[in-house]
């Protein structure tokens, strides 16, 4: 696999023992650890939050405690020139499709960007916003596929 989009809730689910996607998430931080697959993110990315211009960023700062798995996983990934940065821009017909599909402005985001990536998938464990059916229709529609951890971790 050549890169993929984490969604923050995924890699907050490996710091709570509680969550029924724990296992699988704390997986897919080890697998990427332990690959050469690139994570995509917007454009803007830095983990400096003064120098910030990324909302996929602004997200994990404010969701992933430092020294957690999935912060510590960002951390390696950006050190090693492993964040692939594309645009959130995405053509006007692409865009009225989102926005009329996924009610959540900032879940419609992590579509804008994995729009953009090479592999067009999304690893999400949000089903509140991304149901199963709007999975199927977004895979069908924009050739985007919406994954848990645990769907993605054989091709990691």
């Amino acid at each position: 696999m050549t890169d993929i989009i984490i969604d923050t809730c995924t890699l907050v689910h490996a710091n709570n023992s509680e969550s029924p996607y724990f296992d699988s998430s704390v997986e897919l931080i080890n697998k990427m650890f332990g690959n050469q697959t690139l994570c995509t993110v917007d454009d803007g990315f830095s983990l400096n939050e003064t120098q910030n211009k990324s909302y996929i960023a602004l997200e994990y700062i404010k969701h992933l405690q430092p020294g957690s798995l999935g912060f510590n996983l960002i951390v390696h990934l950006a050190l090693n020139q492993r964040l692939d940065f594309v645009s959130n821009k995405i053509p006007n017909n692409v865009k009225k499709y989102t926005e009329r599909i996924i009610r959540n402005k900032k879940d419609r985001y992590f579509i804008r960007v994995t729009y953009n990536s090479v592999e067009k998938t999304l690893a999400s464990h949000d089903f509140t916003d991304y149901q199963i059916d709007k999975r199927k229709l977004i895979k069908r529609d924009l050739n985007i596929s919406i994954v848990t951890a645990e769907e993605i971790n054989d091709e990691l």
